[in-house]
């Protein structure tokens, strides 16, 4: 199997991405097929090719897991980690659709770092909640996880971070990016 043929398409580039971040488990396709927000018959399709290629294993062709076995498994998960697991540029699209933010920044999985209280801390006023789940479903179907996300408007970020509370010292501590900062943190 050459390089070409194993990266031939955005699907099953997603479906590595998703068994990078979620390698621990099995996980059915119709599962695989709701969380990225993609056709079922089309993840276990790609799933079958993943499968003959050695790269996951399989509890009777309904439940997926990665093959440890698989022999380019560590420079795969290198080379997926290379890669921001969101686009800024589709972070910052779509997080001002939701209302009037005052301070974005994202941790953890999506800046690769495992060690975070959170993916995400969002501070802002007037936030649709339904443009947030909205939000949340996108930025989760790209990589195939789930986020954890603190919203909070702004007047409860500055008495939070005022009284010294740990959860949010935790955050601004732990390695983080700002993509929005009009409060100067």
């Amino acid at each position: 199997m050459t390089f070409e043929q194993f990266f031939n398409s955005e699907i099953k580039s997603r479906l590595i991405k998703f068994f990078t971040y979620n390698h621990t488990k099995f996980y059915e396709a119709s599962d695989i097929a709701r969380k990225l927000n993609l056709p079922s018959a089309t993840v276990k399709s790609h799933l079958l090719k993943l499968l003959a290629e050695g790269f996951l294993k399989s509890k009777s062709s309904k439940a997926f897991s990665v093959s440890y076995k698989f022999p380019y498994l560590e420079d795969i998960k290198n080379l997926v980690l290379r890669f921001p697991p969101v686009a800024d540029e589709l972070l910052l699209k779509e997080i001002s659709k939701i209302g009037q933010i005052k301070l974005f920044m994202i941790a953890g999985t999506l800046i690769n770092e495992q060690k975070a209280r959170a993916d995400m801390l969002i501070v802002g006023n007037r936030v649709s909640e339904k443009k947030m789940e909205k939000f949340l479903r996108l930025i989760e179907s790209n990589i195939g996880k789930e986020i954890r996300y603190v919203l909070l408007t702004t007047e409860e970020f500055k008495y939070r971070k005022n009284m010294f509370d740990r959860f949010i010292l935790d955050v601004l501590e732990f390695p983080h990016r700002k993509l929005i900062n009009k409060l100067k943190v």
